[in-house]
């Protein structure tokens, strides 16, 4: 590739032999003699003589006078004085001040990362299924481990430590630098709570149901101190959370058996009032016997009518022995219709007949056997409540222990050192567009 400033310089170089060149004839056009007038015989237009530095003029062509290459334009602006004052303001200037803010003045902090697994008595013995499909699914705690999230990054959190070990207001004071420092700023709606997060913080893993906990303070023990209080308060509240079901299921269980329980005592007063009321344990009783007697009845009047068919086909259905076999018959008829309206009519010990009597005694045994039932579904219910409850308590488990590093991870003076130059520069740059395209 040619150099843009080697075409520039010959460019120029040519331009000024060229003028030297129109200088030369028009100082020599000046010594010649001016030439002699001659009459012309025939009216023409008189033509003004050319000097030769004017015809040399006219032959340059208008594209090879020099120009200011582009390229200069910029080294130009870069050796303004006015520039390079906006760089050390925009560019140097705050590099220099953020770096020494976060070397003489930021506290250091040091991370503490622990990791935790919330897990089920019940799924202790639940192998993990193997293929694609098997690693696809989620565990099936990350309820548990949502809730401790969401705790661990709450206001109440913040109550515990502060009543336990007063870390909001360590977080808060002179220990930590004013920037990085826990404050409230009313204007801006910015609340300590907001904040927390740069000093106690948790992710989920959702593949493996796991929580990571990372708590940053100014020394080791610190750090190590809170993330075990951190611990402490989270393994707390699962407790307790799962405590509160399990009361609200065993709680369930027994205003069901209650219930069921009242429902039998109900049931049963019921039924011996109506058996105090007729005067009769189980009125059943009698309406098989009643039954039965005109089974019987019906029986022997079957019997007696085939013998009189049987007399009076050999004629002797006039005798005296067939007249009474006839009365007979009829007694026995009447008996039936007298055991049949036993069971349809009232009688003397109660105004109700039979059959509603029995009606109601059944309805009344019938809610006796439900709510029966209904006592022993509750205390089956009852029983594996606490079944469950025991197999599906949350056990709160410290997989990895907090530790800290060697060295503090805060603040990351590299990283903020050239995200801080790269913003600079940026700026400095639409500055410097912004004043030249006003130019």
């Amino acid at each position: 590739m040619s150099n843009p400033a080697a075409k520039d310089d010959a460019g120029i170089a040519a331009w000024k032999d060229k003028r030297a060149a129109i200088a030369a004839a028009d100082a020599a056009a000046r010594q010649q003699p001016p030439p002699i007038a001659k009459t012309p015989t025939a009216p023409a237009a008189v033509e003004e003589p050319k000097s030769p530095a004017m015809v040399f003029l006219q032959s340059v062509p208008a594209d090879d006078a020099p120009k200011l290459p582009e390229a200069a334009q910029p080294q130009r602006r870069l050796k303004d004085p006015q520039n390079w004052l906006l760089f050390g303001s925009i560019v140097i200037l705050p590099v220099l001040l953020v770096a020494a803010y976060l070397m003489f003045v930021a506290t250091p902090l040091y991370e503490a990362r622990s990791v935790i697994a919330i897990t089920k008595t019940g799924n202790s013995g639940s192998g993990v299924q193997a293929g694609l499909l098997g690693g696809l699914e989620k565990p099936s705690n990350l309820q548990e481990v949502f809730r401790a999230d969401t705790y661990i990054n709450s206001q109440a959190l913040m109550d515990s430590l502060e009543e336990e070990i007063g870390l909001v207001t360590e977080l808060s004071g002179e220990a930590i630098d004013p920037i990085r420092r826990l404050r409230t700023i009313p204007v801006l709606s910015v609340s300590k709570r907001m904040q927390f997060d740069r000093f106690v913080e948790s992710s989920v893993d959702v593949q493996s149901g796991l929580l990571t906990l990372f708590v940053r303070a100014d020394s080791h023990e610190q750090a190590i101190l809170v993330s075990e209080a951190v611990l402490r308060n989270a393994e707390s509240q699962v407790s307790r959370l799962g405590q509160m079901l399990f009361d609200k299921r065993q709680s369930h269980a027994a205003d069901m058996r209650n219930v069921a329980e009242t429902q039998v005592q109900d049931a049963q007063t019921a039924l011996v009032a109506l058996q105090m009321k007729y005067q009769d344990v189980d009125p059943k009783n009698r309406v098989e016997n009643i039954y039965a007697r005109i089974k019987e009845l019906e029986d022997e009047a079957y019997r007696i009518d085939n013998d009189i068919q049987k007399a009076q086909i050999a004629g002797v259905g006039d005798n005296r022995q067939t007249e009474k076999l006839i009365a007979l018959a009829a007694h026995i008829s009447a008996q039936i219709d007298k055991e049949r309206a036993q069971l349809v009519s009232p009688d003397g010990i109660s105004p109700t007949p039979l059959n509603n009597m029995l009606m109601e005694y059944e309805r009344a045994a019938l809610n006796l056997e439900l709510a029966r039932e209904a006592v022993r579904s509750a205390i089956a219910t009852q029983a594996e409540a606490n079944r469950e409850a025991a197999l599906n308590r949350s056990i709160f488990q410290v997989v990895v222990p907090p530790s800290t590093a060697q060295a503090a991870l805060y603040p990351r003076i590299p990283a903020t050192l050239a995200f801080t130059l790269i913003v600079c520069l940026a700026l400095f740059g639409a500055v410097v567009t912004l004043r030249s395209g006003r130019s």
